[in-house]
């Protein structure tokens, strides 16, 4: 018989009290600029994404099996890594429709409106860095999501009745992997929270001016 005994409320009580609780809203996401988007960006753009980022889905992974079998019962034997390959935000706009701007001048950069040609993959992907923050504001961990692009811009939806809400912008990146991180900041990316992070992008991100080209 194992020596475990039947979990109790003070057990679970006791769990909680030495380890601890995890909050979904405690959280910041960044989006490095891709090579195509680094004269649109600034600091205060990115600050803006940063703290206007009203949700996140942190994205998860699989395997595809296939069945294998000797004699007896088949084993699902895993043969391939898949991730979701796309993730979700939700941004609370600005009053000029920034947050917006950024990623219709992303996707027009990926593919040209008036040509309709495509810029090489490189040029338009960039890495995402999705923190999960304690309320003592250290880092617990931290997904860093590979090849990201904006795959969809949703639609904003305008009604007379709606005085008392704010206007959101849902978008779907997409994304080849990510890398989990869990020692607290140790990932090559995350060291720092975003409000460290983004001082020191000034060298990094050209111009200063307005946050697009327009």
């Amino acid at each position: 018989m194992s020596g475990f005994s039947p979990s109790t409320i003070e057990a679970m009580m006791q769990s909680i009290r030495s380890q601890g609780l995890v909050f979904p809203n405690r959280f910041e996401v960044i989006l490095y600029p891709p090579p195509v988007l680094t004269n649109a960006f600034s600091v205060f753009s990115m600050q803006t994404m940063t703290i206007r980022c009203d949700s996140v889905t942190i994205p998860g992974r699989s395997f595809n099996t296939v069945p294998y079998r000797i004699y007896g019962p088949a084993r699902n034997m895993p043969v391939e890594i898949t991730y979701s390959g796309e993730m979700n935000l939700t941004y609370i706009l600005s009053a000029d429709l920034r947050e917006r701007q950024v990623f219709e001048y992303w996707m027009s950069a990926i593919s040209n409106p008036d040509d309709y040609k495509f810029e090489y993959y490189s040029s338009y992907v960039t890495t995402a860095q999705i923190n999960v923050i304690d309320r003592s504001e250290r880092i617990v961990h931290t997904a860093l999501v590979e090849e990201v692009y904006p795959k969809t811009l949703g639609d904003l939806q305008m009604a007379y009745e709606r005085d008392n809400e704010v206007l959101k912008q849902d978008i779907t990146l997409s994304f080849r992997k990510y890398t989990p991180d869990y020692s607290g900041g140790q990932a090559a990316l995350a060291t720092q929270t975003a409000s460290n992070l983004l001082g020191g992008l000034t060298n990094f991100i050209p111009g200063s001016g307005g946050i697009l080209p327009f």
